[in-house]
């Protein structure tokens, strides 16, 4: 399909960070809009395109800053590169149509847009600029003490050995005993087993002299008991200083089971279309969530002031590109000094990016080549890596982290309380001992 204006394309684009960002240039153009141009990869990708002398190139941008998605009643709303108006219609969604084509189609979408089916009904797609894949963005909380910091200094694994470890005595000690011909099995095996415990425990465990096998057991379970007990003293000591910072959704399936927690969405967007079309899993939950009131819809350029505002508070996390998260946080902490945000371990949703054209357009064969060459030869890369400053310095912030300050309550209340527990038990055991008696 010949282009009816050749000397002038028309570019659909809207803010994108890190691909694509408004910069305002004052005034108004001939339609009453403010006068704008598209800075980072992708406006140096539109200038390195379109930079020829049989044409020039203006933007425009979609009115209500949506990228695209179908509507109930089959249309489009705000998708980049409008397909001709189809006989009857009134205009596709977002941009009304009118006499004048400068102010209702565009040749070209910038984007870069999601791929999806339902899209590919109404344009046609470039080759595509990048895979991304979406992440969440939640708030640092605030350094706390770990109430469990007292099992720290072993893993789980050690602490399972121990166990494991402490019955294997007991156990040999009760078949020796069992073997012995002085001694009744039940006294002292009780006696020995005991012994064992008050070993791990840093008490004295008397022994007969007569009985040496009993003394060899014991050696060999206080050098095991020496090792272990110091390893966990030393380390203890240490870890006790140890602040914990939350990070509490890391996945999807966090979120959802948090009811509290509000999420934010781009609107209008591939992952909406593709959410909506769904009738079981995780993601067909997250569309009954926001069903249900839990997901507020924002465009791309409301994102920074909702990371900034709401995200922050810690009851909401915004679900965005992984290169747009990193955006965020790179900004943040070049104006906080801080990591203030994180990123979820989790990745979800993977998508194409492409930028996409007029259904049957001469435009898209001719971008393609164009766009192979960017891409392969790494040139977008680079250009993505220069929109992202300080991208790296938060993507693996710590999330515990070591003060030097004095132990207070706030560190040991639970071993105190353990301590108190034991007590409050072995009252009420004592308890139950006193009146079996009396029953008896």
């Amino acid at each position: 399909m010949p282009l009816r204006h050749r000397a002038k394309i028309v570019v659909a684009a809207e803010e994108y960070p890190p691909h694509a960002f408004v910069l305002l240039l004052g005034g108004t153009d001939g339609r009453g809009q403010p006068r704008f141009t598209i800075t980072g990869p992708k406006g140096q990708n539109c200038s390195k395109n379109f930079r020829l002398p049989e044409f020039t190139y203006t933007y425009v941008r979609p009115p209500d800053g949506a990228w695209g998605a179908k509507q109930p009643d089959g249309s489009f709303r705000a998708l980049g590169a409008l397909p001709p108006l189809p006989p009857g219609k009134g205009g596709w969604g977002g941009f009304p149509w009118e006499a004048d084509r400068e102010k209702t189609e565009a040749d070209i979408g910038l984007g870069p847009f999601g791929v999806s089916a339902s899209r590919a009904e109404v344009v046609d797609y470039t080759g595509f600029i990048v895979i991304d894949y979406a992440r969440i963005i939640g708030g640092r909380g605030r350094s706390e003490v770990d109430p469990w910091g007292f099992l720290l200094p072993l893993a789980p694994e050690v602490w399972l050995g121990v166990a494991v470890m402490t019955a294997l005595a007991m156990a040999t000690a009760a078949v020796l005993t069992g073997l012995s011909e002085r001694f009744s099995a039940g006294r002292r095996s009780a006696g020995l087993c005991f012994g064992i415990v008050r070993v791990l425990l840093i008490q004295d465990a008397k022994v007969l002299p007569e009985r040496r096998w009993e003394r060899v057991l014991l050696a060999g379970w206080m050098i095991v008991t020496l090792v272990t007990v110091k390893s966990y003293a030393g380390n203890l000591m240490s870890l006790l200083a140890v602040r914990h910072i939350p990070q509490p959704y890391q996945s999807v399936r966090d979120v959802l089971d948090d009811a509290s927690c509000t999420m934010i969405w781009e609107t209008n967007n591939a992952y909406i279309q593709y959410m909506n079309s769904l009738t079981s899993g995780t993601f067909y939950e997250v569309a009954q969530a926001g069903r249900n009131g839990r997901i507020i819809y924002k465009r791309s350029t409301d994102f920074m002031e909702a990371v900034e505002t709401l995200v922050r508070r810690g009851d909401h996390v915004l679900m965005v590109e992984d290169l747009t998260a990193r955006v965020f946080l790179g900004k943040d902490v070049s104006s906080t000094g801080r990591c203030d945000f994180y990123l979820s371990r989790e990745v979800f949703l993977p998508f194409i990016f492409a930028m996409t054209g007029q259904k049957n357009s001469p435009l898209v064969p001719a971008l393609n080549r164009r766009i192979r060459a960017v891409t392969e030869s790494g040139l977008y890369e680079h250009w993505m890596q220069g929109a992202i400053p300080n991208s790296t310095t938060c993507a693996n912030a710590p999330s515990k982290i070591t003060v030097n300050t004095t132990l207070g309550l706030s560190n040991l209340w639970l071993m105190f309380a353990i301590l108190l527990g034991g007590h409050a038990i072995s009252l009420i055991v004592l308890l139950l001992e006193t009146f079996w008696n009396k029953m008896k």
